[in-house]
């Protein structure tokens, strides 16, 4: 679609009074944790009165869309070779993980390599289809806002200690951000607040297609009615630095 050059800094200064804002609790809002569940509903409380209108609503699912299809085949094409030369600069979950997608797309016994190229190609038909109906979710909305992380940030040993649990988990959905990338919308985090140990929490804003500047300009206003922006977390060059566990 062709669209005209913006100038976003100027497209800054425009007012954000008459926009319409939308909620899309689910899923975006599922299993949060307390205290981001507090610092989004705060922010989104700030935003009501900058603006024109909120309510509730709903975004499209992610339909016969199988994301996996495509971001095996993606994740093969864009860190394989990288892995190879340098597995150490991966952490052992991932490298598990890059080692396990290797395995599947290079299986070629039976039909399901040819099956797999087929997944792969009407996923990303339904990808093309997906991102041309995107701005349908629009109609009656200016711009959406959700958290950005649905938990607060884990310490480096947390992860560690997660990566090297013999037993396999359930993967945990944290962030909101893949739908977006999914999506191909604008989007910005700004910080909404902090946890109780100083964890920043991030509040996602999004438009339709072509509405950057109609999103930092509600950034912005938000920005200068808060100063979460401005705040950081309590650091001394004194400070004692927790050891970090060494993996195997």
């Amino acid at each position: 679609m062709e669209h005209l050059a913006e100038d976003y800094v100027a497209a800054l200064k425009q007012p954000v009074s008459g926009l319409r804002l939308g909620i899309p609790r689910a899923p975006f809002f599922d299993r949060l944790d307390e205290e981001t569940s507090k610092a989004v509903e705060d922010a989104i409380a700030v935003l009501g009165r900058l603006t024109k209108s909120m309510r509730d609503m709903h975004l499209p699912g992610p339909g016969t869309f199988s994301r996996a299809s495509l971001d095996n085949g993606e994740v093969e094409a864009f860190h394989w070779e990288w892995m190879k030369r340098s597995a150490g600069r991966y952490s052992l979950n991932q490298r598990r993980t890059l080692e396990a997608i290797h395995r599947r797309l290079n299986d070629t016994t039976s039909e399901t390599c040819s099956t797999r190229v087929v997944d792969y190609v009407l996923a990303n038909w339904e990808l093309i289809r997906l991102r041309k109906t995107i701005d349908d979710a629009f109609t009656d909305f200016d711009a959406v806002v959700l958290p950005t992380m649905r938990v607060v940030p884990t310490t480096i040993n947390d992860e560690l200690s997660r990566e090297e649990e013999p037993k396999p988990r359930e993967p945990e959905v944290r962030s909101n951000c893949p739908q977006f990338n999914t999506f191909g919308i604008p989007a910005v985090s700004i910080p909404c607040g902090f946890s109780a140990t100083g964890l920043p929490i991030g509040l996602m804003i999004a438009g339709p297609r072509f509405s950057e500047g109609r999103i930092l300009a509600l950034a912005q206003a938000y920005e200068k009615a808060t100063r979460w922006h401005a705040m950081r977390p309590k650091l001394t060059p004194d400070m004692p630095v927790p050891p970090i566990k060494r993996q195997s």
